[in-house]
């Protein structure tokens, strides 16, 4: 495989995103910005997780392109020019955990509570028990 065909595709721009999650997923990202205000301190902390992954493949063989599908191939072992493809992707996300209060007096930590995943988690569950529910009772009719 000639080393031309590696300035194409997923390995070139892999440096300049794996570069990117590095600047996105550090220390700046997890506390936020100090902000003061009537004598009071607040920062904010966050979940911050990012993933990235590559995959790539090339081959050559029997049965390569349209020839091979409509049965006019002949069926020589390598015959065709060697195909390639990948890809690549990657996932950031924050998320705020916390609120910290700093007075002369003392220091408080505010926990922010996630409403979207306790509705969803409430729902659930709500699905799980009439699931249940209808299964017991359809199961105590059946002789």
């Amino acid at each position: 495989m000639p080393d031309d065909d590696l300035e194409f595709g997923p390995l070139r721009d892999m440096p300049h995103s794996v570069s990117r999650l590095a600047e996105v997923a550090n220390a700046d990202a997890v506390v936020g910005p100090v902000q003061e205000r009537d004598g009071r301190t607040v920062l904010t902390l966050a979940s911050v997780s990012a993933s990235y992954g590559l995959g790539m493949g090339f081959g050559r063989g029997e049965g390569v392109g349209e020839d091979a599908l409509n049965g006019s191939d002949t069926g020589s072992e390598g015959g065709g020019s060697g195909e390639g493809g990948g890809g690549g992707g990657g996932r950031g996300r924050a998320r705020p955990v916390a609120v910290v209060e700093i007075t002369d007096e003392n220091l408080r930590v505010h926990q922010v509570v996630d409403s979207t995943r306790i509705t969803i988690a409430s729902l659930t569950l709500a699905a799980w028990s009439v699931f249940w529910i209808t299964r017991a009772v359809r199961g105590f009719r059946q002789p």
